[in-house]
């Protein structure tokens, strides 16, 4: 991922860090301390029940992300050699559907997922371990999945607790090229771009915002169909690694991600 990227990401994060500060604030000075408590039952009842209608569910999505090309080599892979063991930046965005309910538990449905990441190195000189200054080299990798996404926020909506666990679990897939200067390789008959499918699996935890500034949620539900922001965190298992079929590149992660929602 290029620099200007992570600085925009940077600048993002540091954006949503100081609005939700200066919503704390304000909920504080108006409310005092804890205030989220202190709303009976009924309110909280009455309001989701006077709220827009939500189906769907918008996420922003920021990670680490090492994939996971080595895994099937002992001891140093291609990747590792080229690329180094570090953290390539990661984003993503993911749209959910959900148009059912379980009781007392919460909604279900399916949601579609798409990011980016992207690795860039020096290009080795053919038949030597030294670098060419003048060219580089890299691997760009889009993975996306199509999951079962169940959130279980009845409690939230029943008793105001902030807190909305949900879990996920799909199919995935990882479109991937590799260039090298100019021109796209074809090291040993293998072409420098391909597709590897897999699966999708993750669990997280969302926490809604709403009871920092109930009034300014109320408006911002009013004018924009936006019934709750939340912050969430999520470990995702991305295991893209061709479903046992080879060859393939195994382009899938491990990692832990942290974003914005938005329920719509």
């Amino acid at each position: 991922m290029s620099c200007h990227l992570r600085h925009q990401a940077a600048a993002f994060l540091a954006g949503s860090a100081a609005l939700l500060t200066a919503s704390v604030a304000g909920a504080q000075s108006s409310y005092g301390m804890g205030d989220w408590r202190q709303h009976d039952r009924s309110r909280i009842q009455r309001e989701e029940r006077y709220a827009s209608p939500q189906s769907f569910a918008f996420e922003l999505r920021f990670a680490p992300y090492s994939p996971q090309v080595d895994e099937e080599f002992s001891g140093a892979g291609p990747y590792g050699k080229t690329f180094g063991d570090g953290q390539n930046f990661y984003f993503g965005v993911e749209v959910d559907w959900l148009p059912l309910r379980i009781p007392y538990v919460g909604a279900i449905g399916p949601g579609f997922g798409w990011g980016y990441t992207s690795a860039s190195a020096k290009a080795f000189v053919a038949g030597s371990d030294d670098r060419a200054e003048a060219e580089e080299t890299s691997l760009t990798i889009m993975p996306m999945h199509l999951s079962a996404v169940l959130r279980a926020d009845e409690l939230m909506r029943k008793t105001g607790v902030p807190i909305v666990p949900y879990a996920k679990v799909g199919l995935g897939m990882g479109l991937w090229s590799t260039t090298s200067g100019p021109v796209t390789p074809v090291p040993d008959g293998v072409r420098g771009e391909g597709i590897t499918w897999g699966t999708h699996l993750a669990f997280g935890g969302m926490l809604a915002l709403n009871w920092l500034d109930r009034r300014s949620a109320s408006q911002l539900d009013e004018t924009t169909g936006i019934n709750h922001t939340y912050l969430f965190g999520e470990w995702m298992f991305a295991n893209l690694d061709g479903l046992g079929s080879r060859p393939q590149m195994h382009v899938g992660t491990s990692t832990w991600i942290l974003g914005l929602a938005f329920d719509m």
